[in-house]
């Protein structure tokens, strides 16, 4: 090594270790702005979820496509050691989900409802988490001759990110899946027969306390 080199080697060298502070800094590291004072450099999401969510789902009903949007709001626990996180959630939305007015026979989900568990992982201000857990909704289906409404029930799973904008606020997105079990709708002419299934792409804001 040429002499050059070897003292700049040797300044960096007592750089790093006459300013601790610079390795330890997580925000110098790319890590979380928001840490609450952990050493990993990563945000706390355990607390309390207070929030609102917006979205829109598509699916299908028997024969019948439906699509339409959601609105409604969530409240949840998270725990967190280090980087793991858990925690369960409940959400409430009411649904504009329906098949098209051109068919004979048409579906409405008219409220969505789940209580699910949540497992992640916390990347500095990123949390990606998986959940699922019990789905409820109520439904109305519809012909010619008249209409029956139904509560479903069924199980829903799926995958988030939140991303925290402050210490209690943040930001998030998730892609739910129902499957709910047949149920038969009974209208004056006919019984029919349907299993319904919903795709929700959810987006929302969340308060940490």
């Amino acid at each position: 090594m040429s002499p050059i080199r070897l003292n700049a080697a040797l300044l960096c060298l007592a750089f790093s270790v006459s300013n601790p502070a610079l390795a330890a800094d997580p925000d110098l590291m790319g890590g979380s702005s928001f840490s609450g004072g952990s050493n990993l450099g990563v945000t706390d999401f355990s607390g309390v979820n207070l929030g609102v969510d917006l979205g829109a789902g598509i699916g299908s009903a028997g024969q019948v496509n439906t699509s339409g949007l959601i609105g409604g709001a969530h409240l949840g626990y998270h725990f967190q050691s280090t980087r793991l996180m858990g925690g369960a959630e409940a959400d409430v939305l009411t649904s504009g989900i329906k098949s098209g007015s051109l068919a004979t026979l048409s579906f409405q989900q008219k409220f969505l409802s789940s209580l699910r568990v949540k497992a992640g992982w916390v990347f500095g201000d990123l949390l990606a988490y998986g959940t699922l857990g019990y789905a409820y909704s109520t439904s109305s289906l519809s012909t010619n001759t008249g209409s029956d409404n139904k509560t479903n029930k069924g199980t829903v799973f799926g995958a988030g990110a939140e991303l925290a904008v402050t210490k209690s606020v943040s930001l998030r997105a998730e892609v739910l899946r129902y499957n709910f079990n047949s149920l038969t709708y009974n209208t004056p002419a006919n019984s029919i027969a349907v299993t319904p299934n919903t795709n929700l792409l959810k987006v929302g804001a969340n308060l940490r306390f």
